[in-house]
């Protein structure tokens, strides 16, 4: 297939293009330490389950952060935007799989914030929900910290990449 023809594909879809590099840049994330000790002799760890939630929200993390953000904040425009808008999909994408893993939890095991004695019931729900909100963008956080800013530098390329003419 052509170059250009690629980029077409990808500038028409560019959604799907930051869910695809989101996605990969995750799965390589995730895979790379068990390859490495893999190929150098080593006793290679089989990524656990959580890791997969992790590729799941790479992909759905960039794929619905770009279709809110690329084009109402001018993506398409320049570079510069391009690359700037890029860099804020891939670093809010980080809290996604975050949501995805405490949902799973709440859904396996209930609420994971135990409501302090003597708490009224409504105060307990509203601090479990702000703690439901503020727990994955904190780890999200950290995350960016993990990767060495990678996930900002993979949006920064893919939206340079997306504004290129």
């Amino acid at each position: 297939m052509p170059r250009t023809s690629v980029l077409a594909a990808a500038r028409r879809r560019p959604s799907l293009t930051f869910a695809l590099a989101g996605g990969a840049f995750a799965l390589w994330y995730v895979l790379a330490e068990p390859v490495v000790a893999l190929l150098t002799g080593g006793d290679p760890a089989v990524p656990s389950g959580p890791m997969a939630v992790l590729v799941a929200g790479g992909f759905l993390g960039g794929g619905l952060l770009a279709s809110l953000l690329w084009r109402r904040l001018g993506g398409p425009t320049s570079r510069l935007r391009g690359a700037l808008v890029g860099g804020l999909v891939g670093l809010l994408a980080l809290p996604v799989p975050m949501y995805l893993l405490e949902l799973a939890v709440v859904v396996m095991e209930g609420s994971p914030f135990e409501a302090p004695v003597g708490m009224g019931p409504v105060a307990a729900l509203a601090r479990s929900v702000a703690l439901f909100l503020v727990a994955p963008l904190f780890l999200g956080a950290l995350g960016v910290i993990a990767t060495l800013g990678g996930t900002v530098v993979v949006g920064a390329a893919t939206g340079l990449v997306l504004a290129w003419e």
